[in-house]
């Protein structure tokens, strides 16, 4: 890994420790960070400071915390956390491991040509009304409820918060494509979350148009880097388009019983 690569690690560890996102509460403990919403729907680790001795009682530690909340909560495990073998312990413990996405990032000091590109007409979602074609075209491509992005996204507008905002790719008068942006002021990072295109449009650039919208955006809002938890059916563009591989991570989820 290059220097340059292995400072935007540092950065981002620092961030995964002590940065609190619009509707987000931040629990710093000695071992770990927890994260949860305003609300109480979502409950992560989001960073661990473990070795071989300390992992399992700070694993357990954490599903006695949840258990008691009556909260499902994700460890969110990246491949460079130590222990080496944490990953394991965790699925010891009974979490249900996820597929493993490659952490990517773009550096947006030095954005290519394609970012200033508008090759399709890319809304981005600022009112209300304007989340429903959203929330359509998202549980389309990727055939799932999208109501809680959906009432986020409803929340962050009323709030006049800019710090998650959907994006809807259009061929004409018809929406194709959707994506989202998760930026914050003091974070050196915008992230890139859920971008996909209808089966009948893909290979066409709506999603590098979605990519490149985004990354404008997040220029805008004083980003340094662009990152994405990429699978493997994305992270092939994404690496032809100049974003390079950083760690990898895996969602890690305990329900309790």
């Amino acid at each position: 890994m290059s220097k340059d690569l292995r400072e935007i690690l540092a950065r981002l560890d620092h961030e995964r420790r002590s940065l609190v996102r619009y509707g987000e509460v931040l629990e710093s403990l000695p071992a770990v960070t927890r994260l949860r919403t305003v609300d109480g729907s979502r409950y992560s680790v989001i960073y661990s400071s473990l070795s071989a001795d300390t992992a399992d009682a700070a694993i357990v530690r954490e599903i006695d915390h949840h258990r008691g909340l009556n909260a499902w909560f994700e460890w969110k495990f990246f491949a460079h956390d130590a222990p080496m073998d944490l990953l394991e312990r965790l699925r010891h413990y009974g979490f249900d491991i996820g597929p493993k996405e490659a952490v990517l990032v773009l550096d947006l000091n030095r954005p290519p040509m394609w970012v200033h590109e508008e090759s399709h007409a890319v809304m981005c979602v600022d009112r209300v009304e304007q989340v429903a074609v959203f929330r359509e075209v998202a549980e389309q491509v990727f055939a799932k409820d999208y109501s809680f992005t959906a009432t986020e996204l409803e929340a962050a507008i009323r709030d006049g918060s800019a710090e998650q905002r959907g994006y809807v790719a259009y061929a004409g008068e018809e929406p194709v494509g959707v994506g989202r942006l998760y930026t914050h002021p003091e974070s050196a990072f915008a992230g890139l979350y859920g971008g996909g295109t209808l089966v009948a449009h893909r290979g066409r650039g709506f999603y590098r148009a979605l990519v490149a919208a985004r990354a404008r955006d997040a220029i805008a809002r004083g980003a340094r880097y662009l990152q994405v938890d990429a699978l493997p059916t994305s992270r092939p563009i994404l690496e032809r388009l100049g974003f390079e591989h950083l760690t990898d991570t895996w969602p890690c989820e305990w329900r309790p019983a």
